[in-house]
Parts: C-alpha cells; sequence; structure tokens
C-alpha cells in the first residue's frame, strides 16, 4: 500500500543553522514533514556577549568614562576587562580575545570562581565566534564544571558541538541546557529532532510528551514533531504507536494530509476499518496521495462490517485506472484484483 521511503534532512546543516543563526523552530508541511528555519544576525556566542558585557549596555556618559579609561597602558586585569568590554561593543572579536586572555594570565584564585567563570564564558564564547569550536569546547566544559546552572554555558556548547557535527554531544548540551530552562519550547523541539536524525525515535517521542504536557511549542509545530515520530514508528512496523502519534498530530493540525493516509494505513492494518475510512477520507479530500487514498479507503470500505459495495466499487476504479505522474504499478494491480472479486 505504499512505503515511502522517509526523507530526514542532514542534522548538522540544520542544526548548527538553528543554533548559529537563530532560535526559532518551525516546521512546514509540503509532501511531507520538513524543517524551516529562519536565520537570524545573532547566534548564542554572540547573543550572551551582547547581553553580558557591560560597556554594550551601557550608556552614552558611562561608555565615554569607559573609553576614556582604556586609553592609558593597561596594567591590570581591571584594564584588560574595560579593552576587552570595548573591543566587544565594536565586534573586534581578535583584540576582545586577547584582552580576555590576558585577563585569565592575571586571576588568581583569591578572585573567586564568579570571576573565573565569566572570563572563562566570555573566552569560550569569542573563540566560537572566530570559528575556533575545537578550542572553544573545553573552556565551555570547564565553565559548566564551575557552574552547573549556567543555562548559557550549555547553549554556546551545543552551538559548538553542533557545528562540529558530533550530534550525541550536541544532544547532551541541549538536554543541560533544558535542565535549567525546561520551558524552552524551540530548544526542545529541536533536540527531539535531532534525536530523530539519529534514529533514537523513543528520545524523541519523549520530548514530545514533555512538550505536549508543558505546552509553549506552536500546535503547528508540534504536530510536524508527532507526525514525524509517528513515520519513524510506521517504518519500525509499530503501527499502534504510530497511529497514537498521528491521532495526535491530526487533533493539533487536521490539514497535515500526509498524515491522514498514514492513520487510515495504520488503521487498516490494525483491522480498526471505520476509523481508517475517515482517515482516508479526509486525505482524499485533501488531495493527498490520491491512488493511494483511494485504493486505502476502498479496501477498509470492503473489511467492515456492513461494506457499502458501490463506495469501494468506485475507489478501487479510480485507483485502478489512475494515471498521474505518481501511479505505483503494484496499486494499480492490487485494485484491479479487487474489483475482479467484487464482481464475482
Amino acid at each position: 500500500m505504499g512505503n515511502s521511503k522517509r526523507r530526514i534532512r542532514p542534522w548538522v546543516r540544520w542544526a548548527a543553522a538553528f543554533l548559529a543563526l537563530a532560535f526559532v523552530f518551525t516546521f512546514s508541511a509540503q509532501s511531507w514533514i520538513t524543517v524551516k528555519i529562519a536565520a537570524d544576525d545573532a547566534n548564542a556566542a554572540r547573543d550572551y556577549l551582547a547581553r553580558q558585557t557591560g560597556y554594550v549596555n551601557a550608556g552614552s556618559l558611562e561608555r565615554l568614562r569607559t573609553k576614556l579609561q582604556t586609553l592609558a597602558q593597561p596594567d591590570g586585569l581591571e584594564d584588560y576587562y574595560r579593552l576587552a568590554e570595548t573591543a566587544i561593543a565594536a565586534e573586534e572579536y581578535e583584540e576582545a580575545l586577547g584582552s580576555i586572555e590576558q585577563c585569565l594570565a592575571l586571576y588568581q584564585p583569591e578572585f573567586g570562581d564568579t570571576l573565573k567563570t565569566e572570563l572563562l564564558l566570555k573566552q569560550g564564547c569569542l573563540l566560537t565566534i572566530l570559528g575556533r569550536g575545537a578550542e572553544a569546547a573545553p573552556v565551555m566544559e570547564q565553565v559548566i564544571a564551575l557552574a552547573p546552572a549556567l543555562a548559557d554555558a550549555y547553549l554556546v556548547l551545543a552551538q559548538i558541538y553542533a557545528e562540529a557535527g558530533d550530534a550525541p554531544a550536541a544532544c547532551g548540551a541541549l538536554e543541560g541546557y533544558l535542565e535549567q530552562q525546561p520551558d524552552a519550547a524551540d530548544l526542545r523541539l529541536l533536540l527531539a529532532q535531532l534525536y530523530l536524525a539519529q534514529g533514537q525515535t523513543e528520545l524523541a517521542a519523549g520530548q514530545a510528551e514533555i512538550l505536549t504536557a508543558r505546552g509553549g511549542a506552536d500546535e503547528a509545530d508540534l504536530a510536524g514533531l508527532l507526525g514525524e515520530i509517528g513515520l519513524a514508528r510506521l517504518e519500525a512496523q509499530d503501527q499502534a504507536g504510530a497511529l497514537e502519534n498521528f491521532r495526535a498530530a491530526l487533533a493539533l493540525d487536521a490539514e497535515a494530509g500526509p498524515l491522514s493516509y498514514y492513520a487510515g494505513l495504520c488503521c487498516l492494518v490494525l483491522e480498526q476499518y471505520d476509523e481508517a475510512v475517515e482517515h482516508y477520507t479526509r486525505a482524499i479530500d485533501q488531495q493527498t496521495m490520491p491512488q493511494l487514498s483511494r485504493y486505502g479507503r476502498g479496501a477498509a470500505e470492503l473489511m467492515r462490517a456492513e461494506p457499502d459495495l458501490e463506495t469501494a466499487r468506485e475507489d478501487l476504479t479510480f485507483a485502478a485506472r489512475y494515471d498521474g505522474e505518481d501511479e505505483d504499478p503494484t496499486i494499480t494491480r492490487q485494485a484491479q484484483d479487487l474489483l475482479e472479486l467484487i464482481e464475482q
């Protein structure tokens, strides 16, 4: 009854783009559920620096005072820190990194872990912005060891691992972030997609359950995720689990025609013929997979306790004579065979 190959976009491209360019994550339903990533002009590392650097957020008078203080020859940690702030504001990241590294060289244990954490976090962010992720990752791991509740650190680390193509590490970093920010629905959606891309369907399903329980996700986005999980379960021959996901997805987005077809397919296999007819009818109304949907509805109608033979005959005749670009010769033959049985 038509098994389409499940198409998963290469996770590295879109996960890295999501973390590096935007915190906007949506789905769009075409003939399949796909990922759409909207770009922004900020990334996790740059976003942190912009929010946490005092000079960037200071008023004009305070900025002038800081700028004047940096004109003298720096001779201490505080001087280099001011230089780093002004360089970050000017997006002169190489210079900023040099100043932060000078701060780290001048750091003494008696200054406390809070200052060390901040300096390391700025160093890691700057290395990330400069495309030196391999150097940034161990720095960010140090930050997390010093401040395990610092959500920003996990997010920057997730960006680093995503850009490096390390899916398990990126997932681990996102899990750490979500422990601190459990209501970040967009990042939880991304984590679920990463799990799906690695074939870890049940981990993705766990994230979908959390999203469903907590709320906060766009209904179309969540429907897309549930649909993807259902398709993965269907591939694994778990029709009952897949049907549960398709039902949930369609409750959120009844216009997802392809999911109506697959829900009908699951019901047909599970011998739930009345519901199968309902799902196939919705797919037909939305002009989704016309030959497959009409064949499926015709077959399901024949199996009902009180079949409508005329409706079944019409559907199977349509499938047998279908000549569209997506015509499936196997379905054509099967429809012809069923028609012959009806006539007999």
